[in-house]
């Protein structure tokens, strides 16, 4: 099975305009109203983090939108990462669970700082219309 990393890398080309430091939160299986409050007890969370290079994924910790640094949230059902994993195309697996209703999206950015930050060719490949911010 491939992971996150590959798949990333295998579609470098949809990031090639995020900017440094730009991140989306992947946080499988959370606590339903994690989204709107803190979360009492940290659930394990995938960053995947715009470096100097390249998109890398980084391991973390989500806790609460109140402590999220990243620019959207993903907040797929439990398995569904691994199902997408499995899949021979992972991000049209993603963009399908999304259409589905298996995965929640939290924009945590105006649409013109998404914009800024390059992230446009990533919401259009998934068929996320920028829609505005959650905050």
């Amino acid at each position: 099975m491939v992971t996150w990393q590959q798949v990333l890398e295998r579609h470098a080309d949809l990031f090639a305009e995020v900017q440094p430091g730009a991140s989306i939160a992947l946080a499988p299986g959370s606590p339903p109203r994690a989204n709107v409050k803190q979360v009492r007890e940290a659930v394990p969370m995938q960053l995947w983090l715009r470096g100097p290079e390249r998109m890398a994924v980084v391991a973390g910790e989500y806790r609460g939108l109140k402590s999220l640094a990243a620019d959207a949230l993903l907040l797929p059902e439990e398995g569904a990462l691994d199902a997408a994993l499995a899949h021979a195309e992972p991000l049209s697996e993603l963009k399908r669970q999304l259409r589905d209703g298996r995965m929640l999206v939290m924009v945590m950015r105006s649409r013109k700082e998404l914009r800024e930050l390059g992230w446009s060719d990533f919401f259009e490949a998934l068929g996320l219309p920028f829609q505005g911010s959650c905050r």
